[in-house]
């Protein structure tokens, strides 16, 4: 059985550029054939990736965007000091503000999420069926 896979996008970001890429997703989702509330859904996902990364990783931060087998997938990556444990199993979203909390919890939510966390980095990858 052959897998079909279509790069949409490869890059590094650092805070400045969050929304730039946040807006080259929207599109290259868009492009993939995601729509209304998927589509909505996957960038919401994305962009709580992409800030995580900004706000408690470490640069090199990359994304890529692909799809595979019926799917849009989206890594984000960072060489920070990884994930607490205790930030990954929440079932609830943390009720500090001020601290964040909620990003990990609304990923889990929004799209299909996988987590590869160590003291070397972070990549999240985030799933999504295609209609």
């Amino acid at each position: 059985m052959m897998t079909l896979v279509s790069s949409l996008l490869t890059l590094d970001f650092e805070l400045g550029s969050v929304t730039r890429v946040r807006h080259l997703v929207t599109e290259s989702a868009r492009d993939a054939g995601l729509e209304g509330a998927a589509l909505e859904d996957f960038v919401l996902a994305v962009h709580e990736a992409l800030t995580n990364a900004v706000r408690h990783g470490l640069p090199p931060r990359d994304i890529a965007l692909w799809t595979e087998s019926g799917q849009l997938i989206c890594e984000v990556s960072d060489r920070g000091p990884g994930i607490p444990a205790k930030a990954l199993d929440l079932d609830y979203p943390s009720t500090r503000f001020d601290f964040g909390g909620r990003g990990l919890w609304l990923m889990n939510r929004l799209v299909h999420r996988d987590v590869r966390t160590g003291p070397h980095g972070t990549t999240l990858r985030l799933c999504v069926d295609l209609p």
